[in-house]
């Protein structure tokens, strides 16, 4: 039976990784994002079918329609991956919280929506996956990182206590935690980016997630760059 995936953030870098990969994988996608442009540029590189749903997931009213959406097209969604995810650098002193507040929504806000909008469906069939694509700065903490790190470690937490809630349904949550990852986000911080790791790295972790048994879950997968950046 064909499976669905629906990829949030799927317009560039990690994400529009993510959704190749799937479809070479042979899923249906449903492709979300704010830059409807860029993700009709994903789904022309897509073999399967895909729909492509533009809007700003800080917006519960957007999340409800597109998993809906989604579900009309598709019958139902096997896999929700919850990539997309924004950054602010600054110290807690002299933070912009409206920007803040974006970032928790982006990061973290949204990825819970999502999942409590697609898991019922899930427990009912009792089959599907979900994978959150945190940060290995979910484990740490550095200077100007406040909101940054506090949403991952936010997801991180959630997704350990979202599987506990749903393993005995067949339901795998896995959380993937890279180091420096080469996108648009790693561009301007001083590091080098030919040493990081690749977006592919990460769509193959989530290829791993999903390829293995009905007896075991990667739970967490933290993936660092070979070389120091």
């Amino acid at each position: 039976m064909t499976k669905s995936a629906l990829v949030t953030g799927a317009s560039r870098g990690i994400g529009k990784a993510i959704a190749l990969r799937l479809s070479q994988l042979s899923y249906q996608l449903v492709l979300t994002g704010r830059d409807r442009a860029a993700l009709e540029a994903v789904a022309a590189e897509c073999a399967t079918p895909v729909e492509v749903i533009a809007g700003d997931i800080t917006d519960p009213a957007f999340i409800e329609a597109a998993v809906a959406h989604a579900v009309q097209c598709f019958g139902h969604i096997d896999v929700l991956v919850n990539n997309a995810g924004t950054a602010n650098r600054s110290p807690v002193q002299s933070a912009d919280l409206e920007a803040w507040r974006e970032v928790l929504d982006v990061n973290f806000t949204a990825a819970m929506v999502f999942s409590r909008a697609l898991v019922p469906e899930m427990i009912e069939r009792r089959s599907g996956a979900i994978v959150n694509i945190s940060s290995i700065s979910g484990r740490n903490t550095d200077p100007g990182s406040a909101i940054y790190a506090a949403t991952k470690h936010a997801l991180n937490g959630f997704s350990g206590c979202l599987y506990e809630d749903v393993r005995e349904f067949g339901i795998k949550v896995s959380t993937i935690m890279p180091g420096f990852v080469e996108t648009e986000l790693t561009a301007d911080i001083g590091k080098l980016q030919s040493a990081m790791i690749k977006a592919d790295d990460v769509a193959a972790a989530v290829e791993f997630v999903l390829a293995s048994s009905a007896s075991c879950c990667p739970t967490e997968i933290v993936l660092r760059p070979q070389q120091r950046p």
